[in-house]
């Protein structure tokens, strides 16, 4: 079957607006944040809490997720997700209660996990093995460009329409996008294949990319960059800014938008050049991974009060970190004949939300015990940094120990995998 030239990045584009949405309703709490405090009487950990359970989900429905996406097909997965999400939003929107709101974020949160590993099992039907990388990043920054709205015109929009009528908008534009990828979206060129690994049980799928030290390597390289990134930018960041560094609440959007920059830039230039240069991957990601954790101890180091010249290219830097994790999937998705390809890119998916959820409940409770124990409020903010600061350390070191031990296929179309058999272990990423 002929495929026209613009088809496959038409399907993929549809899959990337949902994931765009999905990006939007998973940071808009990012300046939102202080409000929500002030409209449901809560603390820091009640703040924190919102993003725990909508990412602990999130990181809990990845496996199932990737699974339906090799099973079911991804098509069924985003409609799911986007249902969930504008119901969850429009929940969120009318709640005045704490308890209400908190099952609107966890619909949202169950929504949003659809969403990710669909767009990638979608560039995995419609686009060649050899520019996956880069379709995978250029994905991250389509959900970057997600984030960016939910930073300083998200702001703007609360001012203008307040908190109910913000939500709503949002609710609608979702549903409008959900129609519209009932009505469009083809997950394959020609008739999905289901299951195209006639004969393996699932749990023998699920330990078989488990076991793979590249799906491995994956998750860890997630759970460092993407974890480090979303731990500040989900719904601490803007308190953070505020609180240690008195900085106004437009300046604290604008700077987590310089967050959302770097992830969106980096994002594409590393997905460039890891389709070119597919050995690079590795070193990629180690860098980056030092550099975010310098990033990380920046934020517990800094003085109080700190300007917004200083505190922008730590930020930015922190940013780029998650743009680079991106190529996380690539690895995953090397590693791990194409039957497996969900899968493989849920577990890897998981790590990064694990340690958001860890690390913003860590923040919370320390945030709250130590301006409870006395210590002024700009200490207490950096110092509670110390908790993503920890986990990124202890990533970066399972990271550097997988980095020469992933697996990885011969290529995506060689004779290995045209028989079936297992990748060939301890290839160089």
């Amino acid at each position: 079957m002929r495929v026209r030239p613009w088809l496959p990045w038409a399907m993929w584009g549809l899959g990337a607006l949902c994931y765009l949405t999905a990006l939007f309703h998973r940071m808009s709490l990012s300046v939102a944040g202080l409000t929500a405090q002030e409209r449901f009487g809560i603390d820091a950990t009640g703040l924190a809490a919102f993003s725990v359970v909508q990412l602990a989900l999130y990181a809990a429905l990845q496996v199932p997720v990737g699974v339906g996406a090799d099973r079911l097909g991804p098509r069924r997965l985003l409609l799911a997700g986007m249902t969930l999400m504008a119901a969850g939003t429009v929940v969120f929107a009318i709640a005045t209660g704490y308890a209400a709101a908190m099952s609107g974020r966890a619909l949202i949160g169950a929504g949003d996990a659809c969403m990710f590993v669909s767009v990638l099992r979608i560039a995995h039907n419609w686009f060649p093995g050899r520019r996956y990388a880069f379709v995978a990043a250029l994905t991250g920054m389509i959900g970057g460009l997600g984030q960016l709205i939910a930073t300083a015109p998200l702001a703007a929009l609360l001012a203008a329409r307040g908190w109910t009528g913000t939500f709503l908008i949002a609710g609608v534009v979702t549903v409008v996008l959900l129609v519209a990828t009932g009505i469009g979206l083809r997950e394959s060129p020609g008739p999905m294949r289901h299951a195209d690994a006639p004969g393996e049980p699932l749990r023998q799928s699920l330990r078989h990319a488990w076991r793979n030290q590249g799906t491995r390597h994956a998750m860890w390289t997630h759970f460092t960059l993407m974890g480090t990134f979303v731990s500040f930018s989900a719904v601490l960041g803007q308190p953070y800014l505020v609180g240690a560094h008195a900085l106004s609440e437009g300046t604290a959007s604008t700077l987590l938008g310089v967050v959302v920059l770097g992830f969106v830039l980096a994002s594409t230039a590393a997905g460039q050049l890891a389709s070119r240069r597919p050995g690079v991957r590795g070193a990629l990601v180690l860098g980056a991974a030092v550099a975010a954790i310098t990033g990380s101890a920046l934020l517990v180091a800094l003085p109080a009060s700190a300007p917004a010249t200083v505190l922008a290219p730590v930020l930015f830097v922190i940013g780029a970190g998650g743009g680079v994790s991106m190529l996380a999937f690539d690895l995953a998705r090397s590693a791990n004949h194409g039957h497996r390809a969900g899968i493989a890119s849920g577990i890897a998916n998981m790590g990064g939300f694990t340690f958001a959820v860890v690390a913003q409940l860590g923040v919370g409770i320390a945030l709250d015990a130590l301006t409870g124990a006395g210590v002024p409020e700009s200490t207490a903010h950096r110092l509670a940094f110390g908790v993503p600061l920890v986990l990124a350390l202890a990533g970066i070191t399972r990271v550097v120990v997988l980095h020469r031990h992933a697996g990885a296929l011969p290529s995506e179309s060689g004779s290995a995998r045209k028989r079936g058999r297992a990748p060939r272990a301890l290839a160089r990423t």
